[in-house]
This record gives C-alpha cells, structure tokens and sequence, in this order.
C-alpha cells in the first residue's frame, strides 16, 4: 500500500488482497464473509443510509410541524394537502430508514440492535413508526415524532458513537436478544413520543391567554388523550421486555433476576410510568398541567436506563460502554433547564387546565 500510495501502481497490493481473498474463502469457518456480502456492506457504507434519514426526518418533520400549528388555528384545504405530501415524504423516509436496517441484518447476520449505535437507530425507527401509528388522531404528534427521530439520528452520528459492524459478544448470541431489546426499546419509541406531547402541552399552556384560552385548552386536551394512549402502549411494551430479559437472563446466567444495574432501573421506569399513568386517580393531582409535566420527567428515567447503566455504573449490561460518551452531557443539561422553565411557566396558567383526560 506504501508503494502504491508513492509509485501510484497497485498491481502488487491488488495481488495480496487477491491472496487474503483466496486463504479466508478456504479456511474460513465462523465469520459470514461471502462476496456478496462484502459488496452488500460497500454499497451499504456509500449509501450512508441513516445520516440521509437524518436529513429527511429533520428537514420534513420541521415542516410538517410549522403546517401542523398552521392547522391549529386555519382550517384550509391547501394547508392540509400540503400536511399530507409532507406525510407521504416522511413515510418515504422511513421506509427508506427500514430498508437500512434490513441491510445491516444481512451483512451482520443479527437484528440490528446489540450495540449503542444500532439501538440508537432502531429507537430513531421505533419513534417514526409510534408517530405513524397516532398520525390521524394528531399530525402534531406525527411531526413531533419524526423531528425526535432526526435528532436520535443526528446523537447516533456523533464522533462517540460507532457505527462499525462488530462480532457479537457471547453473551449476546441468543434469539432472546431479537425479542427483548426489540421490545423494550420499542416502548421508549413511545415514551419519547409520550414526553415531547408533554413539553408542547407545556408551551401551549404557558403561552395562554384570554383571546386563545378556549382554543388552547382544546387542544393541550387533545395532546393529551394521545399522550395517555402513548403511555400506555409505551408501559405495555416495557413490561412485556422486561419478563422477556428475565428469560433471556436465565438462560445467559442461570437467574431470572439478580438486581444488575439494568435491571433495577428497568424496574424504576416501569414503576414511575405506572404512576404516571394512574396519577389521575387522586383527586389532588387529577390536572392536565401535572399529567403532562410527568410525563417528561418520567422520560430521564429511560434516559438512565438507557445511558446511564450502560456508560456510567458496572454491570453485566455494560457491553455498550464508550468512554466518548461525556459530550451528551451538555445536550442533557440543556433539556433539565428547558423543562424546568416551561414547567415553571405554564405552572402559573395551571388552573385553567384542571380537567384531566375523561
């Protein structure tokens, strides 16, 4: 390679990739390296498929969320049209987002989800889907979804995480790991959904006024029965992933449960959903404000689960651990600082958002 880069003739390294080509086709016996294979991942790495994604779900989501308040407040036939080409695109997008997963499952020959860079990707999927399945109760919540899909994109793109396809690591070679991650990583799709609903209902409430007061509350009403609905099948979802872990854990260690970090912060984001969930049940707290500020401060649990464990505590569950990971700090500090402020805010105009979903 040397004396390519410096004569320009690479007859020579040509000839021993050549020889390297030849050994591993005959002696290979445990990695999948067939030449289809290897053009599947050449084409797959020119492609640069997800980073596109990226691109699309922030451009059109931002524009569907611009027409989607449009909507809010103008009933008209050109608005709702162009809500739907921008729909149709983002569908597009996703499929195209989906076929890159596809293509990773073939090179890898494993569901695309075992490290911290294919799961940030597939939770990228999981959320666009959550908002496709609200899409026609909310185009505000399809819009919300799909820039959250971007940004989730546009974390997994950055210089901490890798995107390289590795071997599995022993403990991961299970069918288990197909049906629990896939599960459980799929409810925070939803629960991602669940508190972006939260800080817009948030925004709505604080901004509130005696002209817009009737409207408003409306909508954050609205918001708020497909926030409910996202919780639910976001808390469903966790459940079942984690009685799947369980099993996986059996077979892996031979326990069911054995109280690893992972474990027990699973088990914190189920309980703290589940109260989310049925916070409406006391009177007291039987108010649209405190639902939907719950429901975001419920999010930084799954954000600990989901980070946390795996990068900061030790456990059995640490084999997603990158030391490049302290950059995200910022973007953390950043959303406590606006949640507080919009939950401070819209605290005042409270009393005009008593009702809570009937």
């Amino acid at each position: 390679v040397q004396e390519g880069l410096k004569s320009g003739d690479w007859e020579k390294a040509d000839e021993v990739i050549g020889m390297i080509h030849t050994y591993q086709q005959a002696k290979n016996k445990t990695v999948d390296i067939r030449p289809e294979k290897i053009q599947a991942e050449i084409k797959y790495n020119q492609m640069d498929v997800f980073q596109q994604c990226k691109k699309g779900y922030l451009i059109l989501g931002g524009l569907l969320l611009v027409f989607a308040f449009v909507a809010l407040f103008k009933k008209e036939k050109w608005v709702t049209y162009t809500t739907w080409v921008l729909s149709l695109g983002i569908l597009a997008v996703f499929v195209f987002h989906m076929y890159g997963m596809g293509m990773r499952w073939y090179i890898a020959g494993y569901a695309p989800w075992s490290n911290s860079y294919e799961t940030m990707v597939y939770v990228a999927w999981a959320t666009v889907f959550a908002g496709l399945l609200f899409v026609r109760k909310s185009t505000l919540t399809f819009a919300l979804a799909t820039l959250f899909g971007g940004i989730i994109l546009f974390v997994s793109g950055l210089s901490w995480m890798d995107p390289q396809i590795n071997p599995l690591v022993p403990v991961l070679k299970s069918p288990w790991l197909m049906f629990h991650v896939a599960v459980i990583v799929g409810a925070y799709g939803f629960f991602g959904i669940s508190c972006l609903i939260g800080l817009t209902n948030l925004v709505m409430m604080s901004v509130s006024g005696e002209k817009n007061s009737v409207m408003l509350k409306e909508r954050v009403r609205e918001l708020s029965i497909v926030n409910e609905m996202s919780l639910w099948i976001g808390l469903a979802l966790m459940t079942i992933g984690t009685f799947l872990g369980a099993v996986w854990a059996n077979e892996s260690w031979g326990r069911y449960w054995g109280w690893d970090p992972k474990e027990t912060w699973a088990l914190i984001t189920m309980v703290l959903y589940a109260i989310v969930t049925h916070l409406r049940l006391i009177p007291k707290c039987n108010n649209l404000w405190l639902f939907n500020f719950t429901s975001i401060l419920a999010f930084y649990s799954v954000l600990m689960t989901f980070f946390g464990v795996n990068y900061f505590l030790s456990g059995m569950h640490s084999y997603g651990q990158n030391d490049n990971v302290n950059g995200i700090f910022i973007y953390l500090y950043l959303s406590i600082i606006l949640v507080l402020g919009a939950g401070f805010i819209s605290y005042r105009k409270r009393t005009n958002f008593n009702n809570i979903i009937v």
